[in-house]
């Protein structure tokens, strides 16, 4: 009887907390994954996944738009529980819990103008090129740390598209999956990728806060993700962004 007692009393608390809990997401707007609609509101791909997830789980999420390097900051002292379409960094994984497995999958490569992007076969050939990035973005090693390429960065990919096309840099890195996005809207040909890109695939995840006071519904998030990949209803939500 006791035992019986204290199972259904830690069910209902569990229950209790599951039900009040508003989890927090930040991001930014990072097309085709984070669109800014014209009202301000966000869609896109990962604004889908999560509104999946939100049904699957039964957890309320809270999606909140932040400067990428301002959630980060915010994943770090506890802030905010979550974020979404972040790359695996060892440097960030001593606060962030990435969750298993990753949701999406695009190339890391580079973009030039037709004589940069044609000269470029190599990783070797970076060597002392300066190539465009996006700030608080991981792409890949050695590129990351390698200090005999010169990098400049700037916020966002569609500032790096306009440095490269009035020839400000020879150079930039992006996923794919955004960069072909962006030049697809604008029907730029002008732009090329270079023959040669990352050996590793850009892994997406969903991340949660290491010091989020709702981790004990980690696993629900967790299980819910899985159903939508084994599914392949990521696929089918992606699909209407995919030009």
């Amino acid at each position: 009887m006791h035992k019986t007692y204290w199972l259904v009393l830690i069910l209902l608390q569990s229950w209790a907390v599951h039900a009040k809990a508003v989890l927090t997401v930040a991001t930014d707007a990072w097309p085709p994954f984070r669109i800014v609609a014209p009202n301000g509101q966000l869609h896109g791909i990962d604004i889908a996944i999560l509104r999946r997830l939100e049904q699957l789980s039964g957890v309320s999420l809270q999606i909140k738009q932040v400067p990428w390097g301002r959630a980060l900051k915010q994943m770090e002292t506890g802030q905010v529980d979550l974020m979404i379409g972040l790359a695996m960094s060892p440097a960030r994984a001593h606060y962030i819990d990435y969750l298993q497995p990753s949701y999406y999958q695009c190339r890391t490569v580079f973009y030039g103008k037709a004589a940069a992007a044609k000269a470029l076969r190599t990783y070797e050939d970076l060597k002392g090129q300066t190539v465009g990035y996006v700030l608080n973005s991981v792409y890949f090693d050695p590129f990351d740390s390698d200090s005999e390429i010169h990098k400049y960065g700037v916020r966002n990919e569609a500032l790096l598209l306009q440095m490269v096309k009035r020839d400000r840099l020879p150079l930039m890195i992006g996923g794919d999956c955004q960069v072909d996005y962006a030049l697809s809207l604008i029907n730029d040909s002008e732009l090329q990728k270079a023959e040669y890109h990352s050996p590793q695939a850009m892994k997406l995840y969903l991340a949660m806060s290491k010091r989020s006071p709702n981790q004990a519904l980690k696993p629900l998030l967790v299980q819910a993700l899985q159903q939508l990949i084994d599914s392949g209803e990521i696929a089918t939500l992606a699909k209407p962004y995919q030009h």
